[in-house]
């Protein structure tokens, strides 16, 4: 196609690129704008891996037909710089081990989703999530909206728990009744604590474990920041008594669309990295963060939290990492971030469909 053919049609693509950059310009700006500042900046998060792959795309066709403009579309691609080295990790071909290496600490951090209790009883799934927590041979164990459950002769509770993965250590932080996040653990846990979230009257929590591992002590968190409950299409007096946790602002979110509602949690985030910062950066031993985040690499509660750590998931994965077994496959909103002093020998997310998100096992090493 030459520049004398089709000149509308040139024009009319090339108007749609500008505008699509436009766009990607604004996705890029999340790591930097709190939520609370701007009410479009949770949705354009969600949307950068999808825009970057758009972008790299209309920088291709801009190389071929709109030449003298292609450096200026280049330089907005990497204008999101920040984003595309948070959500893409360039580790392809690590094939995951099953044997730990010598020294290795083994993590598997996973939202099991109550072990499905409020789901039918299908025994089926409940089993196969015990069988997986019992070959992984993991050293630590991290759960996030975790129930103590037993049912149709299938038995998940704490105590059964220990014995399958044969961890004889536990910490079990209650937000409610059966409800909450656990730490297991193959060694001696010397301290714990739990960290309410109390700016946004929440009775989650966020707990850490002083573990005294063979080489030395390892801090492990593990949280779960503020469901977005959008498995609720809209939160009414006939659900209300249903859903947990969201009774500190019933009026906000009551007959609110999801995507309002998305909106509204994000900016709970927003508050509830503050506390999860300010603790990171208090610890003098070497840790790892676990955590069911409910915000993507691309937003700003990631970038608040990561900052100076170390994500597993981008030194030893490969792709956009998706945890979140629903919805767009580049949703990855559990992670293990490590302190500096910690290196990660492998990272592994298998295909398990059996929670709503996928378990991740991470290799660590504490470096003397």
């Amino acid at each position: 196609m030459t520049k004398r053919k089709f000149p509308f049609l040139r024009s009319f693509i090339f108007i749609v690129g500008v505008l699509g950059s436009l766009l990607y310009l604004l996705t890029c700006t999340t790591p930097y704008l709190k939520p609370s500042l701007s009410y479009f900046l949770t949705f354009s998060a969600l949307f950068f891996p999808i825009g970057l792959v758009i972008m790299l795309c209309w920088c291709l066709i801009s190389l071929f037909f709109y030449r003298k403009y292609f450096w200026i579309f280049f330089i907005c691609l990497l204008a999101g710089y920040k984003n595309i080295f948070s959500v893409f990790a360039i580790h392809p071909g690590n094939k995951f081990e099953k044997t730990k290496s010598a020294n290795s600490i083994r993590i598997l951090s996973w939202n099991v989703n109550n072990f499905l209790i409020k789901a039918p009883k299908d025994t089926t799934v409940l089993k196969d999530m015990l069988d997986f927590i019992k070959t992984s041979d993991a050293d630590i164990i991290c759960f996030q909206d975790y129930s103590s459950v037993e049912y149709n002769g299938i038995n998940a509770t704490t105590e059964n728990l220990m014995k399958v993965s044969g961890l004889a250590y536990s910490f079990f932080s209650e937000a409610d009744k059966n409800y909450g996040v656990i730490i297991f653990s193959r060694w001696p846990i010397i301290k714990q604590v739990s960290v309410p979230y109390n700016n946004i009257a929440s009775t989650e929590s966020l707990q850490y474990a002083d573990i005294q591992t063979p080489t030395q002590v390892l801090r492990v968190y593990n949280t779960h920041l503020s469901s977005m409950n959008l498995h609720v299409e809209v939160i009414n007096n006939s659900n209300i008594n249903n859903l947990k946790f969201i009774s500190y602002d019933t009026a906000i979110l009551m007959h609110k669309s999801k995507l309002s509602r998305l909106a509204y949690f994000d900016r709970l985030h927003e508050k509830q990295a503050v506390l999860v910062k300010k603790s990171l950066d208090s610890a003098t031993l070497p840790f790892v963060y676990t955590a069911d985040m409910n915000s993507v690499p691309s937003s700003y509660v990631y970038h608040h939290i990561s900052s100076g750590l170390k994500d597993a998931f981008l030194e030893k994965g490969f792709g956009f990492g998706r945890t979140y077994d629903s919805l767009s496959p580049t949703l990855r909103i559990d992670v293990l971030l490590t302190s500096p002093s910690i290196e990660t020998k492998q990272y592994y997310c298998p295909r398990l469909h059996l929670s709503d998100h996928l378990p991740i096992i991470t290799d660590i090493q504490i470096k003397h």
